[in-house]
């Protein structure tokens, strides 16, 4: 990839490009849905912790924030996808999947 301007150009787009892209629609829209998930759990997490603390429950706390932090991780990684995929199919950054 050249650079115009000091910008890194789009990756060059082939006969597939429009199939990639589908393909990549999908599995944005499967990350997104994921991502939904995965926060729903961390939130969740969390207040198991909470509540395990206002218990005196130290061990169960931990291991709910073991947990949110586990899927912590999970989440930031389908971010780092999406965003793989918003550099490669620029296109994306309009679908509202991918946007929420």
């Amino acid at each position: 990839m050249g650079t115009a301007n000091g910008i890194p150009s789009p990756a060059p787009r082939d006969d597939n490009y429009a199939v990639n892209l589908e393909q990549a629609r999908v599995f944005a829209r499967g990350l997104a849905e994921h991502i939904e998930i995965c926060s729903t759990a961390i939130e969740s997490a969390q207040s198991k912790a909470f509540r395990a603390r206002a218990d005196r429950a130290e061990s169960r706390a931990r291991a709910f924030e073991a947990e949110a932090s586990t899927l912590r991780t999970e989440l930031y990684e389908m971010y780092r996808h999406i965003d793989a995929m918003t550099a490669r199919f620029p296109e994306l950054r309009n679908d509202p999947a991918v946007r929420g």
